[in-house]
């Protein structure tokens, strides 16, 4: 039934790139809601803290997956560490350690602040968390998605096929 109703997640060779999209949009949004919160009006900081929750719940997850994901990648990789890919997912991984490590410790500094109602004392803090856990997030996606669009990491390589020349030349497109 799966297969039938989404054939895009049967195809899965895990379920990482299911989960990567969440962390990436909850911290990203969190930043620009603390920016609108600094600029606008401080009611968005409650926004940017709960997008910011929401983002660490989702990068722990998305972080097991991609463990997961990095095994099964090597494992059935026939080139094992000779893969173009092998050193860069560590690049990859460690980006995203960071990440959801820095994220954890950003969560309790917007507990500890908003507890204490020390926003208006510390929004300058908490913004520049915020701005650079989105910017943590996007280097670690960036190198995620060069694992997969540069050295086609999790692509089913049955379905990859250089076409020889003629075809090239000749591809039906008119150009």
């Amino acid at each position: 039934m799966i297969e039938q109703l989404f054939p895009g997640m049967a195809a899965l060779q895990n379920m990482h790139p299911l989960y990567v999209h969440f962390p990436i949009a909850f911290f990203v949004g969190a930043a620009l809601m603390e920016v609108v919160a600094v600029f606008y009006h401080e009611r968005f900081h409650f926004v940017a803290t709960w997008l910011l929750y929401m983002g660490v719940f989702a990068a722990v997850l998305t972080l097991g997956s991609g463990f997961g994901a990095a095994s099964q990648v090597a494992a059935n990789d026939p080139r094992g560490h000779d893969s173009p890919a092998h050193d860069f997912i560590h690049v990859h991984r460690n980006w995203m350690l960071i990440s959801t490590l820095f994220s954890m410790g950003l969560a309790v500094y917007f507990l500890w602040a908003n507890q204490r109602k020390k926003w208006a004392s510390h929004r300058w803090g908490l913004l520049l968390g915020a701005l650079v856990l989105a910017t943590l997030i996007s280097m670690g996606a960036d190198r995620g998605g060069r694992l997969v669009f540069e050295f086609g990491t999790g692509v089913n390589p049955e379905i990859i096929v250089q076409p020889s020349e003629e075809e090239h030349l000749d591809d039906g497109h008119g150009h």
